[in-house]
């Protein structure tokens, strides 16, 4: 198992089609992948829109879809943030589907700063992701991390729906203490049913707990 992180920065997003993204949005953070499909990946993504745009504006980008609000919630109006569901048709998202077993880990954000992405998998669909990811989109760095001697941290005892639960989770504050987000708003921010959440989570914590212990016990 590798995992390898991807950075682009500023100069390069302005001299991509991604640049449009950025002069629509303030910040454009995919924060879960709801349905991964050979046409795109359907993302739940949380928007601050600059001051005279809004999700119309979206629409004239090629490769991206809005396909509505987070229920209950509204689309935001001009310059405000909100949660949505896009479907993102960008040919790098359809070459990461191509490679099975091939993670592409969120939250990730584009914004002024630029963009940075983590991805997951078996070094061979990590090397043939690269090439193609050189290809269509050169990043600015690449930091390629060799898992194979972590087989018993705690990254490798999560599945990949435990881990993106739990990173939300972190992310959003649910563990800190007091909790700075509930149960409720955490599935709505996620997209991913409260019970559902629930039970990954639940999960994820008993097996950090045995592999603690058993990490005491050695």
């Amino acid at each position: 198992m590798r995992e390898v992180h991807l950075g682009w920065n500023s100069d390069t997003i302005e001299r991509s089609e991604f640049k449009f993204v950025v002069e629509i949005c303030d910040y454009f953070e995919v924060i879960a992948h709801l349905e991964i499909t050979p046409k795109g990946v359907r993302q739940l993504v949380r928007v601050k829109f600059q001051a005279d745009k809004n999700p119309n504006d979206l629409e004239n980008i090629p490769f991206l879809e809005v396909e509505g609000p987070l229920t209950p919630h509204p689309l935001p109006d001009d310059g405000e943030e909100g949660i949505m569901v896009i479907w993102n048709r960008h040919p790098i998202s359809i070459a990461a589907i191509g490679f099975e077993g091939l993670h592409i880990i969120p939250p990730y954000t584009i914004d002024q700063q630029g963009l940075n992405v983590t991805i997951r998998g078996l070094a061979e669909k990590i090397s043939g992701f690269l090439k193609t990811v050189r290809i269509l989109f050169p990043p600015d760095s690449v930091k390629v991390v060799d898992m194979e001697h972590f087989e018993n941290n705690m990254i490798n005892v999560l599945t990949p729906k435990q881990i993106e639960a739990t990173t939300i989770a972190v992310k959003y504050g649910y563990y800190e203490n007091p909790r700075t987000v509930s149960m409720r708003e955490l599935s709505e921010i996620s997209g991913i049913a409260r019970s559902t959440l629930q039970e990954h989570l639940s999960k994820a914590e008993a097996a950090l707990m045995i592999l603690a212990a058993k990490s005491q016990l050695e």
